[in-house]
């Protein structure tokens, strides 16, 4: 028998061995696994450079949390010779048996310097009351804003 064989076969056994052991029989009930909160961060954001500010939007789901919940979101630039940070929210109101899922906005002041159109960091975090932290760290493009005429 080919090796490659001998390893499925091995897979096989060990899995019929579990779902013997566990006393899983067809058709039998199983507890759905507890998911956990995730977010998101979009591809693109926007850069204000005349307001000092950015705006950066993505996806959450609450998972099985329920409670209080909110974005905090880090942004960072390298911009010519320095670096430029800000720090802001994203309200998104309360994770519910009816609200599991949605998008966020936040718009980032900068503390010293102007965020321009290019790469950025993101450090964003979900909060789910009283006892939930998410966080991811994504790159960001920053375009510029368009003006509504």
């Amino acid at each position: 028998m080919p090796p490659a064989r001998h390893a499925l076969l091995a897979a096989g056994l060990t899995t019929a061995a579990t779902v013997a052991t566990l006393g899983l029989a067809p058709g039998a009930a199983v507890a759905a696994p507890t998911s956990a909160p995730t977010i998101s961060v979009d591809w693109f954001g926007t850069a204000e450079p005349h307001a000092h500010t950015a705006t950066v939007r993505g996806r959450f789901e609450c998972g099985a949390e329920r409670g209080l919940a909110y974005i905090e979101v880090h942004l960072s630039q390298r911009a010519r010779r320095t670096s430029v940070t800000g720090f802001g929210f994203g309200v998104i109101g309360a994770c519910t048996d009816d609200r599991t899922a949605g998008t966020w906005t936040a718009t980032i002041p900068a503390d010293q310097g102007r965020f321009r159109p290019g790469l950025a960091t993101t450090i964003a975090r979900l909060v789910v009351e009283p006892n939930s932290i998410t966080e991811t760290t994504e790159r960001v493009r920053l375009r510029p804003r368009c003006a509504r005429p």
